[in-house]
């Protein structure tokens, strides 16, 4: 017999497989939600910043929040960094010594395995250049520091959440939940 849990977004009971079936994913079958019983990684941040005191400071938050954290303190590393590891999103400094966030942005976009990697610019610059140009490059959103970890988090569960569904529009599986995504 296999065991029941209430869903975490509608509440209804359901029942779950005692092991998850090969798509590593269980959801709900009432409002589609994956279950928490699924077998999900936590997505994979990539934050590419060449001040190690914020990275200091905001990966233990974003690891308390599900999410699991490789960094880079300059351009060139976080380039091969994704390339060794793509990561489901990507928080990258605009203002780094040697390769602008802006070159790197690029040269991730370039990339076909990063081409749909959500690409969020961080910046302190107070300039209303800065959010057209990362378009052109191709970022996915523009944000600004300091930032408030929290307000990371939430951009975060946001534009990874839009991915998602985008993905389920492609497969036809709703996509709400916490970040993650089966295992590969």
């Amino acid at each position: 017999m296999s065991p029941k849990i209430n869903c975490p977004y509608c509440q209804l009971p359901q029942e779950v497989p005692d092991a998850p079936p090969a798509t590593g994913a269980v959801y709900c079958s009432h409002c589609g939600v994956p279950l928490p019983t699924a077998q999900r990684r936590p997505a994979t941040v990539l934050w590419i910043d060449d001040d190690p005191l914020l990275l200091g400071l905001c990966v233990g938050v974003l690891e308390k929040h599900g999410y699991r954290v490789l960094t880079a303190t300059d351009g060139a590393a976080g380039i091969a960094v994704a390339h060794a590891e793509p990561p489901d999103v990507i928080l990258l400094d605009v203002l780094m010594p040697t390769l602008s966030g802006f070159e790197v942005c690029r040269q991730l976009r370039a990339d076909p395995k990063l081409h749909d990697t959500p690409i969020i610019l961080l910046t302190a610059l107070d300039d209303p250049g800065v959010r057209p140009r990362g378009v052109t490059v191709g970022a996915t959103a523009t944000f600004r520091k300091p930032a408030n970890p929290a307000a990371i988090v939430a951009l975060l569960d946001t534009v990874l959440a839009r991915q998602r569904g985008q993905a389920s529009a492609a497969t036809g599986r709703p996509s709400r939940g916490r970040p993650g995504r089966p295992p590969a």
